[in-house]
């Protein structure tokens, strides 16, 4: 979470733009999860819980999402290959397959709450299944006929992408089914070591230049090197032990506790988080393709074009 600030709030250019979708918004959500939690108790937590679920599933595919196709510009394969049409189609149904299929054989809870949820007929969740199966065996014939193509090797790299995201839903969904925490927990692990990896990428290429004097200290922990990406990881946990200081803090002056402020404050920052995702990692903006190493004039035609991370 901490990683997007720097991404945000540490170049002024970036928020000042625009004010109120970095600023503004982040400043709503802080509000009405406060309200929430103050107001509703028990339903309300239940509603930031369910939420949280759903944003958070679809914050994770997008991100996916978005590195397919950064992967698939790379490599020259164009869009109009069946292979790539059918990479979206079968990213998002493996997810809802995951998702739906535990929502349908339960727990569904997520932190200690029942996420609300609507069932779904059997046949309906077989048909998905059946659907997968057989794009995957589609897929993977359109792999095997353009092995020899110059995009051949960075095709299966994606078929090999695909498989692993699968697997990132797959295991909290439907492997963890005794700790709602735990399940979360591995899903947002592997998809924060992702973002992690974005977040730095974009800082070394965006700050090629050298030190900005207007964007100061990321862009001298942007430079390339080990130390200086260490620097930067010890920067994210100043940032979050100094959050934890100031939870602390409001559980010794309200009659909140420390996990109850702690409860208010993730949940801001979180669901935060998903919405300036889907604001600044917009592919089709130039700045952006141009800093995460695509060619300009290959982003034009697309219309919709994903977010890294929305």
């Amino acid at each position: 979470l901490v990683s997007t600030w720097t991404r945000v709030y540490f170049d002024a250019r970036v928020w000042k733009a625009r004010p109120w979708a970095l600023l503004g918004v982040p400043l709503l959500v802080f509000a009405a999860v406060f309200t929430i939690t103050w107001q509703l108790e028990g339903v309300g937590h239940r509603l930031l819980d369910s939420a949280i679920l759903y944003w958070a599933t679809w914050h994770f595919v997008a991100q996916n999402w978005g590195l397919l196709r950064i992967y698939q510009r790379k490599s020259g394969e164009p869009e109009t290959s069946w292979a790539v049409r059918l990479e979206r189609p079968i990213l998002l149904m493996s997810v809802a397959w995951c998702l739906f299929t535990r929502l349908d054989t339960g727990p569904r809870v997520l932190f200690g709450a029942e996420v609300f949820w609507l069932p779904l007929p059997k046949p309906l969740l077989d048909g998905l299944l059946l659907w997968l199966v057989g794009l995957s065996v589609a897929y993977l014939v359109l792999r095997v006929r353009a092995h020899r193509a110059p995009h051949g090797r960075a095709g299966w790299v994606r078929a090999a992408f695909l498989a692993c995201s699968f697997l990132g839903f797959f295991v909290p969904f439907q492997c963890i089914t005794t700790d709602d925490t735990s399940a979360f927990a591995a899903a947002a692990w592997w998809h924060g070591i992702q973002y992690l990896g974005i977040v730095r990428h974009f800082h070394v290429n965006a700050w090629k230049a050298g030190v900005d004097p207007k964007a100061r200290v990321v862009s001298w922990l942007g430079q390339p090197g080990l130390g200086r990406a260490a620097l930067y990881l010890a920067l994210l946990w100043a940032l979050a032990g100094a959050v934890y200081g100031v939870i602390w803090a409001l559980s010794l002056v309200t009659r909140w506790g420390f996990f109850e402020w702690a409860g208010v404050v993730w949940a801001s920052l979180t669901l935060s988080h998903y919405w300036l995702d889907g604001v600044i990692w917009k592919l089709r903006r130039p700045e952006i393709a141009q800093t995460v190493g695509l060619d300009v004039p290959a982003l034009q035609p697309s219309r919709g074009a994903p977010s890294v991370a929305a």
